[in-house]
């Protein structure tokens, strides 16, 4: 499910959680953009969801672009509140 400000990601189950779905915002995406993106751990978080780095990156990438599509405004004033200056 998609909205202007939200997407609901489905994961199956793993080792640690059942089958869930779990919502990712754009303040999270923002959020993520600015303090797990450059990290250099091989494991980050976006909105609760914690894994590989190469999998999170991928579902917050995937998220930006939706959000610069539906949402562009809101996705540049969550990554100003964040203290970044959007390039998009």
């Amino acid at each position: 499910m998609r909205g202007k400000t939200y997407i609901d990601i489905n994961l199956a189950e793993d080792w640690q959680y059942p089958a869930r779905t779990v919502r990712v915002r754009i303040a999270d995406v923002a959020r993520y953009f600015k303090t797990e993106a450059r990290s250099m751990s091989g494991c980050r978080s976006l909105a609760g969801i914690t894994g590989d780095w190469r999998n999170i990156d991928y579902i917050a990438q995937d998220c930006l672009e939706y959000f610069k599509e539906v949402n562009v405004e809101e996705m540049r004033r969550a990554g100003k509140r964040e203290g970044m200056t959007p390039k998009f």
